[in-house]
């Protein structure tokens, strides 16, 4: 079937809806009336993208979660389950994305959209009541499951847009994150330094955002209920349910592993078999949408054969790579703020401006690919020099050290900028690589590269910074404490204390403030090897990212004046080809 539709259109044609040319009196009317309802609908579908993404997408990439998630979790004296805190999301949400929006393409966005507001809602509820970690993180999953279905906004406002300006209508599609993007890590920071459960306004203030987003849909958002001309009751029996469950299953079964990984050994049973049966599962599911018989397949192989690979295919792993890159610097640079330039000495307004630059340069990033994109032209070249920027600037912070503060920030920001640019072009890049009745299909798997992108390489990086710090850190702490004067006597204590600072060293008794300053200092330069580590180990996502840029192809020619959709509320809905 999805075999037939490709060799129905093409991708600049598929399902397009162009304008009628017009001359240049009557154009501007008619591009208002679309601009209009296009800006309506994509602040209410940026809400819900933003809202179920509050600790997902924002929090978790710029990052709000995690930049307060260790004291959060000491709240609750549960540090066992730290590590599943962020990735519980990541990793619903790698599954979700795929499944409903792939589906979008049968079922229309509309339901799935409202859907993600419900179930956002109630997660945020769930986390504003948290009494445990284990609460915390069920409810941290059912925004998983929204931030994963809310994705389909990056679909649904492009798709409203002249196809020239696709770059920008992805923007859109995130323009309230941005306002999340720069203030969450402030907030979620401010709200601890309160004190008390000041933290759970955080929720709150999530799901009241969640409802307006619900509110702003279920008022404007009116797209057509069959995007690829199939009704509802052929779409369920021709739904890929064998390639679903086989997706889901090997999906979470890898990721887990991937977490696992973190704070197990790589020998041990579970992280074996999670690895071993999700690969294997995964596997299972690419010979079912090769050799299946789904009628709808929620991974059409045709599109990534297409041009041999260059049209969708590149797009798709650049997607993933990106984003994992990215990760890097999500990663390490809040680990490096708690670890040098934060503590109890630190004033509030210092420690709010220190998250400012990972959040406004990568704002930057976007709106100058909007504003400058089309001006630059170029999309191929222009992708590949802003992931060489991206690669440069991430892996210069392997020159770290407790003290260069400065220098650290200015790489952060300038990779940020430069992955501002390169996410949202990788995106045109896979929007526009396949027919366009099959858009969902293309979100959904785009989507499902960006999480998984973020759930592999934040593990990556977990695990590099963990076994950086603790090998380094065996040796530098002891020869640190011995050197200052400590008893031997007394070693395995001040050893044990170490991690907890200098308040939990002062506790020991016999312990000398020359001893606390060296112990001190051997951790600071043990967390800095690790993150080191974790700059590096970045650099193969970078390279590998530049390369398939020079595989791309050049998408000029397919952005065209024509638009895809119009919204059935809309004076010009007569236009669309399935209503």
């Amino acid at each position: 079937m999805a075999n037939e539709e490709l060799k129905e259109s093409s991708p600049m044609d598929a399902q397009m809806v162009e304008i009628e040319k017009a001359d240049s009196t009557s154009l501007p009317t008619v591009l208002d009336l679309v601009l209009w309802r296009t800006f309506l609908v994509s602040n209410t579908n940026s809400v819900s993208f933003v809202c179920c993404n509050v600790d997902a997408y924002c929090s978790r990439a710029t990052p709000t979660t995690a930049a307060i998630s260790s004291q959060l979790l000491a709240k609750f004296g549960q540090s066992e389950l730290s590590a599943w805190v962020i990735p519980c999301i990541t990793t619903v949400a790698t599954v979700t994305i795929l499944l409903f929006g792939a589906n979008s393409d049968l079922f229309g966005r509309r339901l799935f959209l409202l859907m993600s507001c419900v179930v956002g809602a109630i997660g945020y509820i769930v986390c504003a009541l948290a009494n445990s970690n284990s609460m915390l993180i069920a409810g941290l999953c059912l925004n998983g499951v929204a931030s994963g279905v809310s994705g389909i906004a990056l679909i649904a406002v492009p798709e409203l847009i002249s196809n020239k300006y696709r770059h920008i209508g992805i923007v859109i599609a995130d323009g309230i994150v941005y306002v999340f993007i720069v203030i969450g890590p402030i907030v979620a920071r401010y709200a601890l330094l309160k004190g008390g459960d000041n933290w759970r306004n955080l929720y709150w203030g999530g799901f009241a955002i969640q409802v307006l987003a619900a509110v702003g849909l279920g008022a404007f958002y009116f797209p057509p209920k069959h995007p690829r001309g199939v009704t509802w009751q052929d779409a369920l029996k021709g739904l890929d349910w064998i390639g679903g469950v086989l997706f889901t299953i090997g999906a979470v079964l890898v990721l887990v592993g991937m977490v696992y990984t973190s704070y197990l050994p790589s020998t041990d049973t579970r992280v074996l078999v999670c690895l071993c049966v999700g690969l294997a599962v995964i596997v299972a599911f690419g010979l079912w949408e090769q050799f299946g018989n789904a009628k709808y397949p929620l991974c059409p192989t045709e599109i990534f054969e297409s041009h041999k690979g260059r049209e969708f295919a590149v797009p798709f792993c650049l997607t993933f790579v990106v984003v994992g890159y990215f990760y890097g610097v999500a990663v390490i640079y809040p680990t490096m703020m708690n670890a040098f330039y934060v503590d109890e000495n630190t004033s509030v307004q210092d420690e709010l401006l220190a998250t400012l630059p990972s959040s406004l340069p990568m704002v930057a990033g976007a709106m100058t690919l909007t504003v400058f994109g089309r001006m630059v032209g170029h999309w191929k070249w222009s992708m590949t020099v802003s992931m060489i920027s991206l690669v440069l600037w991430g892996s210069l912070l392997a020159l770290i050290t407790p003290y260069n503060k400065g220098m650290m920030m200015t790489f952060v920001a300038l990779a940020q900028f430069s992955y501002g640019w390169a996410a949202y072009l990788s995106v045109t890049y896979t929007q526009l690589g396949v027919p366009q009745k099959m858009l969902g299909v293309s979100g959904g798997l785009a989507g499902t590269a960006r999480y998984a992108g973020g759930a592999v390489a934040s593990a990556c990086y977990s695990t590099a910074i963990a076994n950086g710090v603790a090998g380094r850190g065996a040796v530098l702490i002891p020869k640190a404490a011995l050197d200052a004067g400590l008893p031997e006597s007394s070693l395995d204590a001040v050893v044990a204390a170490a991690s907890g600072g200098a308040k939990a060293l002062s506790a020991i008794p016999g312990v000398t403030p020359e001893v606390i300053a060296a112990v001190v200092d051997a951790v600071k330069w043990s967390s800095a090897h690790g993150l080191r580590n974790a700059a590096l180990v970045s650099i193969a996502f970078g390279v590998t990212g530049v390369l398939l840029c020079f595989a791309l192809e050049d998408i000029e020619a397919k952005m065209t004046p024509k638009i895809e959709i119009f919204l059935e509320n809309d004076k010009l809905a007569d236009k669309n080809k399935y209503h």
